[in-house]
Formats: C-alpha cells, sequence, structure tokens
C-alpha cells in the first residue's frame, strides 16, 4: 500500500466535487462556510457569505476553464484557515482534525492557490500575535502556534511522496530558475524561478481594480458576446456584413481594452460584497479587522504585477517559493475570500449590536450612509464620467477597420456605464434592506433570505457571462477530439507509432490538441522544462530543421492556402527513435552548446556540455557503417532497444534527457547515461549486440512514500486519541472545556 491509498477515504469525501461543477460549488460554500463560522459570523448570515464568496466571478471562471484543483485547494485551504481561528480560540481540538485533513486533501491539488490562502493564514498570525501583546497571553500563544504548526506540518507530510518528485521536476523546469543560455535581459529578468517577464505577463490594471465593483468596467473578456440585439451588431449589418456573420462576430467581441494580452473575464466581487467590505471597516473593531484589511490590499498590490513592478520584484527576490507562480493577477483569490469575510463579520457586528443594544440605531445608520455614499458614489461617478477616463481602445483593435473599431469602443462604453448603473442599483437595494432592519426589528433568517436573494441576483448574472451552458455541450466535447481527416491519413498509412509531428496549423506550443492522437514537438505546459523551452525559443520557433530533425519529427502539418485545410507533408530528414555517431564535440557554455545544433551535422555528430564532458573525455566514437539501433518497446515507465556495432560507439536517443528517476541498463547491467545536443539522451555501448532498456524508477518516490506513510500513521492516530478523549470523563475544574 501507497500513502495515498490510506489517504483515499477522506480524500475522496473532500474532493467529491473535483469533476463536478455542482459539487464544485457545494465544496465552496462549505469551505468558505467553515471560515465564516469559524470566526464567529451569524450561521444564517455566513450561508449568505459564503454564496457571496463561492460566486465571486474568478471562482466560476477557472470551472469554466477546467481548473478545478484550483478550485479544491480555494476550499479545502480555505478550511484550513478556519481550523487556525479554532485552534486560537478555544476549540483546539475540532481545529487541529480540520487543519489535518484540510491540509492533506487541499496543499496539493494546486500548490499556487493554497501558497495564496497560506497568505490569508499568515496574517491571522499577526493578528493573534498581536492580541498576545495586548494581554500578555505569551503561553496560550506558543502553545497555539505550535499546535497548528505541527497540525498543518502532518497534514503536509501525508503528501511527502509526491512533493519530492514535483520538487525534482521543478527544479528542472521554467519554474525553478531562469534558462542556463546567458540573454541580454538577464540583469533585470533573471531570477531564481520564473523569468519576471513570464510571471507577470498577467498583470491586473490598476484602474482595472475597480472590475471588483463594476463587472465589465473594462470591457469584460477579450471574447464577449455582446448579443445579436447589441448597438455593434445593427453597425456591422448598416455596414453590409451579412447578418448571421454580424451575429457570429458579435458572440466573440474583443471588449477588454486592460493591460493584460487577454482575458475570460474581470474579477468581480459583487457590488453588494463591496458595500458590506466598506461597513465592515467601520464597525469590526481589533487586530483581525487589520489584518483582513492588511493582507487585501497587499494581494491588489501583487496583482498590479508589471504595472507597478517594485512590490512584486520585491516579494520575487526575498519570498520563498513567491518567484515559482506565474499569472500575478491570480494572487487576487485573497481579495475574493477577506474582502467578503471582513463585510459579513461588519453585518454581523450591525445585526448583533442593534438586538444587544451595543449599537445605537443613529450610528448603525451613518455606517450605512457612510458604506453606500462610498460604493455607491464611485458607481454614480463612473456612470456620469466614466467615458472620459480611459481610451477604451486595444492593441487587437489593430486588426479591425476604422469604423469597426469605433463600434466596439461604443459598445465597451456602453458596458461600462451599464454595470455601474448595475451596481448603483444593488447598493441601494442592500442598503435601504439594512436601514429597513434598523427602523424595524427583521428577524436574522429573513433578513439572511432577503440579502441572499439579492447576493445572487447580482452575482448569478455576471457569472452567466463568462461560464454559460456552450462550454458544456456534449456536442462540442466530442467535436472537440473528433478525428480529423489528416490524422487518419497518418495513422492509416503509417503503423510506427513513436514518430512525431509539428502542427503549424495552430500555434504549436500553445496547442494541446494535436497530442490527443499523435505524438508532437509541440503542446503546452505552464511548467516546461527549461531547456525544452530554450529549444522553442531558439530553435524550433524559428524553424530550425536540423533540430526539428533530431526531435524525430516525420510529419509536417502544414494549412493549405488555397482551402486552409490542414495537409500532411513527410519529413525525410526526420532521424528516427536513436542512432549511432561518430563524433563527440565539448561544448564549454550552454550557449556554445545550444549553437552547435545549427552547425553540427547532427547524423554524424552529438555536442555534449561541460556538465557530462567527463563521461566522453576518453572516447574516440568510430563509423561502422552497418551499426544498428532499433526501438523494440515504448510504455510510459520503460523503453526497450536492441543495438549492434562491431565498435564500441555512442548512440543518441531521440528521448528528452531528464536527470532525475531514469535508470540505464545494457544487457540487464545498470550504466550511465548522460546529456546530449542540449537536451537528449547519449549512451557509451560496447561492441556487440545488446538490449538497452530505460526505466523510469525515481528513488525519491520510495523515499517520499516512506516519510508520507510515517505522517498518514501519526495523522490517524492523533485523530483517535482526540475521538477517544471526547468520551473521557470530564473535569469539573475551571478551564478544561475543549482548548
Amino acid at each position: 500500500f501507497t500513502a495515498d491509498d490510506w489517504t483515499a477515504p477522506f480524500k475522496r469525501l473532500l474532493l467529491w466535487g473535483h469533476h463536478n461543477v455542482i459539487a464544485i460549488i457545494i465544496i465552496y460554500c462549505l469551505g468558505f462556510f467553515a471560515l465564516f463560522r469559524s470566526m464567529k459570523v451569524d450561521r444564517w448570515l455566513a450561508i449568505v457569505g459564503a454564496l457571496a464568496t463561492a460566486f465571486s466571478s474568478y471562482f466560476f471562471i477557472i470551472i469554466g476553464a477546467n481548473h478545478h484543483s484550483k478550485t479544491s485547494s480555494l476550499a479545502l485551504m480555505s478550511a484550513v484557515a478556519a481550523g487556525f481561528y479554532l485552534i486560537f480560540n478555544g476549540h483546539r481540538k475540532t481545529g487541529v482534525v480540520l487543519t489535518m485533513l484540510c491540509t492533506a486533501a487541499g496543499l496539493y491539488p494546486h500548490p499556487q492557490m493554497a501558497y495564496y490562502i497560506c497568505f490569508i493564514i499568515g496574517f491571522f498570525w499577526l493578528a493573534e500575535l498581536a492580541k498576545a501583546c495586548r494581554s500578555k497571553a505569551w503561553k496560550a500563544f506558543a502553545i497555539s502556534t505550535f499546535v497548528f504548526g505541527g497540525a498543518f506540518v502532518v497534514g503536509a507530510g501525508t503528501g511527502t511522496a509526491a512533493t519530492f518528485t514535483n520538487l525534482e521536476y521543478a527544479n528542472e523546469t521554467m519554474r525553478g530558475g531562469h534558462s542556463d543560455l546567458e540573454k541580454a535581459n538577464d540583469g533585470e529578468n533573471k531570477t531564481k524561478g520564473l523569468d519576471l517577464d513570464y510571471a507577470t505577463q498577467w498583470s491586473y490594471g490598476i484602474g482595472e481594480s475597480l472590475t471588483f465593483l463594476i463587472p465589465n468596467y473594462m470591457g469584460g473578456s477579450s471574447n464577449y458576446n455582446v448579443g445579436k440585439g447589441s448597438a455593434l451588431c445593427k453597425d456591422l449589418i448598416a455596414n453590409q456584413v451579412p447578418k448571421k456573420q454580424a451575429e457570429q462576430f458579435c458572440r466573440n467581441v474583443p471588449t477588454y481594452w486592460g493591460t493584460q494580452p487577454f482575458t475570460s473575464g474581470p474579477v468581480y466581487m459583487g457590488a453588494i460584497v463591496c458595500f458590506l467590505f466598506v461597513l465592515g471597516l467601520m464597525l469590526v473593531k481589533g487586530p483581525y479587522k487589520w489584518a483582513l484589511l492588511a493582507v487585501t490590499l497587499l494581494s491588489v498590490v501583487l496583482s498590479w504585477g508589471s504595472n507597478w513592478m517594485w512590490p512584486t520584484k520585491l516579494f520575487f527576490d526575498y519570498l520563498p517559493m513567491y518567484n515559482k507562480f506565474r499569472t500575478v493577477s491570480s494572487i487576487l483569490v485573497i481579495a475574493e475570500i477577506t474582502v467578503p469575510l471582513l463585510g459579513f463579520m461588519g453585518l454581523t457586528k450591525l445585526i448583533q449590536g442593534l438586538a444587544d443594544g451595543l449599537i445605537d440605531k443613529a450610528t448603525a445608520r451613518r455606517a450605512i450612509g457612510i458604506s453606500a455614499g462610498i460604493t455607491g458614489g464611485l458607481c454614480l461617478l463612473v456612470t456620469l464620467f466614466g467615458t472620459s477616463f480611459g481610451t477604451f481602445t486595444s492593441a487587437v483593435d489593430a486588426q479591425l477597420p476604422d469604423w469597426l473599431v469605433d463600434g466596439v469602443v461604443a459598445e465597451r462604453q456602453a458596458m461600462l456605464t451599464s454595470d455601474a448603473w448595475r451596481s448603483l442599483l444593488f447598493i441601494v437595494l442592500a442598503s435601504g434592506l439594512l436601514w429597513v432592519a434598523t427602523v424595524r426589528k427583521l428577524a436574522t433568517p429573513l433578513l439572511a433570505i432577503v440579502l441572499g436573494a439579492l447576493v445572487l441576483a447580482d452575482m448569478w448574472p455576471v457569472n452567466k457571462r463568462f461560464m454559460n451552458n456552450d462550454m458544456f455541450t456534449r456536442a462540442g466535447y466530442e467535436a472537440s477530439f473528433k478525428m480529423l481527416p489528416y490524422e487518419k491519413q497518418i495513422l492509416n498509412s503509417d503503423k510506427d507509432p513513436n514518430f512525431r509531428v509539428f502542427n503549424l496549423t495552430v500555434s504549436p506550443f500553445n496547442d494541446a490538441r494535436t497530442s490527443y492522437y499523435l505524438k508532437s514537438i509541440g503542446g503546452y505546459s505552464a511548467a516546461k522544462l527549461r531547456r525544452y523551452q530554450d529549444l522553442i525559443d531558439q530553435h524550433l520557433s524559428k524553424m530550425h530543421q536540423p533540430v526539428i530533425d533530431m526531435l524525430n519529427t516525420k510529419y509536417f502539418i502544414l494549412p493549405n492556402e488555397a482551402t486552409g485545410e490542414a495537409v500532411v507533408q513527410r519529413n525525410p530528414g526526420a532521424m528516427g527513435n536513436a542512432w549511432w555517431v561518430d563524433k563527440i564535440v565539448p561544448a564549454q557554455t550552454p550557449n556554445e552548446e545550444c549553437d552547435m545544433l545549427m552547425t553540427l551535422d547532427l547524423h554524424h555528430e552529438a555536442v555534449v556540455g561541460k556538465d557530462y564532458i567527463d563521461h566522453v573525455k576518453d572516447l574516440n566514437p568510430e563509423a561502422d557503417s552497418l551499426a544498428v539501433v532499433a526501438l523494440t518497446k515504448y510504455t510510459p515507465e520503460y523503453i526497450e532497444y536492441e543495438a549492434s556495432s562491431s565498435r564500441a560507439g555512442t548512440i543518441v536517443f531521440s528521448e528528452i534527457f531528464y536527470p532525475h528517476g531514469w535508470k540505464a541498463l545494457v544487457d540487464g547491467k545498470p550504466v550511465e547515461h548522460y546529456r546530449a545536443n542540449y537536451m537528449l539522451r547519449a549512451l557509451n555501448v560496447d561492441a556487440g549486440k545488446h538490449k538497452i532498456r530505460f526505466e523510469f524508477r525515481p528513488d525519491s518516490v520510495a523515499k517520499g512514500n516512506t516519510i508520507s506513510m510515517t505522517f498518514v500513521v501519526l495523522m490517524y492516530l492523533i485523530i483517535v486519541a482526540i475521538v477517544a478523549s471526547c468520551f473521557w470523563p470530564k473535569k469539573t475544574s475551571i478551564g478544561t472545556e475543549d482548548r
């Protein structure tokens, strides 16, 4: 058994919604509800708060984008934050169990989202530190810190098996550090993680932050459906565009005009939520208010990335692990949790304060009026003067005729004004509801039901703009993966399954569809091997034929200039799965090693970098025209070849070199292999006939599983002890409650 087998029962429960939209929303709500209730938000209001948080637009956009691992980490790590608060505030046993289980299940699905939630926990700890400073309760603070830290470590430790292999992989990828190649912009760009310009490519605009309150402030998305009844559609028809074509264009209009390259939609937290956030700032007292405000502002500033670089660069340079993550705008998930949390803490304070006489009606009305005045006044300002706030133009406009640009700009302006009025309306309704609550006492359940209806009326239509039925059609799914004519042609005519293709009918390094039926030298990954990205940047994107050949690219898929259909072209230079070389050329630097791929005859020569030069320093391979090497078996876990030569020599394999886990065996005996041609595997082989086998057996998996099992057993023992303690006779002395 592995550690995963032992944790599977509760992970199946906690990750139940990983691939089902309704279940994802339920798990969202449960995770956020746990956080709200732990922080003493009224249970009825906590239900509304959990819904408001779950329906934040980004949380729905990532469902539509199939980033389901993000949703799991966000929901479950929010429950870990709840566990933290419980441990520090009188419910240690419950907090420990919640922290361990939700960390074990929520930390690893998407480490970036989990990392961001840890920001919230870190600021919670600072709030507890401030409380300890005031009360001088250092012992309780130290014990709670130790208990939470231990529970978190135990939960995290259950996933050590995956952690070790992921860390090995990360160090070899774009996330593990800058390219080995020296580049002109290294002085500004080089970090120990991702390139700074790559990581900040998706940076939220400073002015774009108004989308928190007004969803279409910056035009919505890069493919926005303005509708066939829109003014833009009428303009198109008036300019002699066929009606069907005009309606098709209006389903995917590039209305977004912000600083990001493109976007699927804005971060909209809700007009009512923003109103409640301001109310919370006025009514909530104590360190947690300041902690929530501080971490909210920090997430907003860091989301700006390249638009205000120095805070992001500071964190990239000095905060551990931060430079491993790209798309800095996604750190706004912090604000999407903390803004409604503080808002509903404030609402609870208001309702309970009125009920208990701790807040008089005048104070409550003043707070409601100021909050509505700030948020509603901002909406009103945008409705009246918003069209003068910017140019409403985008880089994509250059691809459109001038008359159409004017129509798109007018549509963007209309969208902004319409949504500003819309947000103003919901603020007026929400503030009016709370005003009524100060005039006559409303039962909390009734208030929560009406407020919940307003929140859903606000959030749901906005979410449907960016995640709707069009994304969930069986016909669309099946059409996406229907075998195409060129794929049938290749697979019917070529029975060798181990060649690769280069598909130039799509953006080759942002496309994953090609690899569904065929092996491709393109494709997309946000964590590509660093050296393979170098090959893309330096050679493949420039169509350098020798490099394409050494990757065994047997077919090009090209667009037919006349018909636009995909056609297949055989590449006669494809070098096969492996080949013997006659000469080894050493390179002193990675740049030299990479450049030599264009100057050497790779069919007969290979370049080896200085990291592996010891493997070839005494090697003088000689040509053998009768030498052969053939692939005999290919699986994800192992690959087998048969080789024959009258002389000792070197074989280069058209397989990516990866230094962790791959073992090489010749005739069953372990041997060392090394990197050649910047990215491929090479092996020195004696004269004669040999069976060669590469197998993937990472030592880190076995070691990690042993450690994981230790933590899994420890976690279960702690849970059993906690459950058993609930049945122990309780002492009657003070201080024996669940601490």
